[in-house]
Formats: C-alpha cells, sequence, structure tokens
C-alpha cells in the first residue's frame, strides 16, 4: 500500500503519530494527508502499531497537596445572599475559588507550589540513519514500561550469511546488551532484566553472522548509532 511513499514521508507518519511533528511541517503534513491515500495509510498503519504502547501507560493521580486545597475550599462556609445573587459578593468569591480549583485539577500545580522539574516524555524515538541520513529503521521506547517497538523505514537486506543486530549500548564500563536480530519489518521487545532506559547511551545496529554474535558482544563492525535522549 505504501509503495509508492519515500523514506522521509514513512519517517514524517512516524513523528506525526508520535506528536514529534510540530509547527509547519505538521501542517504540511496534514495538508498532504488529504490528497494522498498511500500517506494516510502509512498513518493509519503507525497508529496500529503503537497503540499497544499508550496501554501500557497508567493514569497520573493527583499530588495529596491538590486534594488538599479542594477538600479545604469545599468545606469553606459560604453566606446566604441577602440580596440578589448577581449582587452577592460571596457568591462571587465562591465561584471564583471554585475556578481556580478548576484550574488545579486540570494541571497548574504552579498555583501552590514552585514548578516541577521537567519530565522524559514516557515514549520517544529514535532513528538509525546512514551515513547520508537516511532514515534505515524507526524506534520507539517506552522508558516506564521498558518496551520497545523497531520498525524498517528503508533498511535493506544484510550481505548473504549476515544479520543486523540491535544492540543496547550502557554508559560505564558495562558492555552492550543484544535486542534481537533486525529481520523483516518490525521488531518488539522488552529490555533484558539487567538494563533500563536511563542507563542506556546509545542504540546500535552490527553485522554480525547469520543467526547473530556467537559471543553476546558485538563482533562485526557497528554500522548505525542512535544517542538516547535520557
Amino acid at each position: 500500500m505504501t509503495e509508492q511513499l519515500t523514506p522521509s514521508q514513512r519517517e514524517q507518519a512516524a513523528e506525526y503519530v508520535l506528536g514529534t511533528l510540530q509547527g509547519a511541517q505538521r501542517e504540511a503534513f496534514e495538508q498532504a494527508l488529504a490528497d494522498n491515500a498511500d500517506l494516510y495509510g502509512e498513518v493509519v498503519a503507525w497508529e496500529a502499531r503503537l497503540a499497544g504502547l499508550s496501554d501500557s501507560i497508567g493514569p497520573v493521580a493527583p499530588p495529596p497537596h491538590v486534594w488538599r486545597a479542594i477538600d479545604k475550599a469545599i468545606s469553606m462556609p459560604v453566606d446566604a445572599p441577602k440580596a440578589g445573587w448577581w449582587q452577592s459578593l460571596a457568591l462571587w468569591r465562591s465561584l471564583a475559588a471554585a475556578a481556580l480549583l478548576a484550574l488545579i485539577v486540570v494541571g497548574v500545580p504552579t498555583l501552590l507550589q514552585s514548578p516541577p522539574a521537567p519530565e522524559v516524555p514516557p515514549v520517544y524515538s529514535l532513528v538509525l540513519r546512514d551515513s547520508t541520513q537516511q532514515p534505515l529503521w524507526m524506534i520507539v521506547c517506552d522508558w516506564r514500561t521498558h518496551q520497545f517497538t523497531v520498525n524498517r523505514v528503508a533498511a535493506g537486506a544484510p550481505d548473504t550469511g549476515k544479520s543486523h543486530e540491535l544492540w543496547l549500548v550502557r554508559r560505564g564500563d558495562a558492555a552492550p546488551l543484544s535486542l534481537g536480530l533486525l529481520k523483516g519489518d518490525e521488531l518488539r521487545g522488552v529490555l533484558p532484566d539487567n538494563a533500563n532506559w536511563r542507563g542506556t547511551k546509545a542504540l546500535a545496529v552490527s553485522l554480525e553472522p547469520v543467526g547473530g554474535s556467537p559471543t553476546g558482544v558485538p563482533t562485526g563492525p557497528v554500522l548505525y548509532v542512535a544517542p538516547t535522549p535520557i
């Protein structure tokens, strides 16, 4: 269905679904969607691929101070208005308090505390590219569940008798960990128990014998590397 798409269009489709395609590029992409059935199909395919990751992200409970503020506000006595409701100062004050609480509940904690430190998005993407910046594989990582999905964008098959193997390059002196062989259009997996995204420096692809490295570490040349953002 998507044979007519360029690697750049496929990459943009993935970024569009992830929400990382912004500004003028996103507007141009949405205009192209209206006239390109193949591009629309690629977006639908990416939505299906990534649907499982969103299921793993649970709801985030509001911090205790928000509930305390709500409880305090709703327990405040409000005098019955003696004149018309539009003249009641107490009523307008209570409405203002309710509006303030609405802002707090929907996510403005800065009204009650200092701004929190920025968080790493729970799901982020990496692109493994060749020396000409051609995208070869798109990797979607969930740093909370340690799941990952690799989708082929424009990567060709390895030479006869060889395999492409994906590695997690850890910080410090720890040896790389194999995440599997890149064969076919998609690879799904979970990080090993002794690894996590926060301790990861990069993802890399090496050229190995058929079936993967016989030693558990890269034995062939490292062809492509994508640094991780955390």
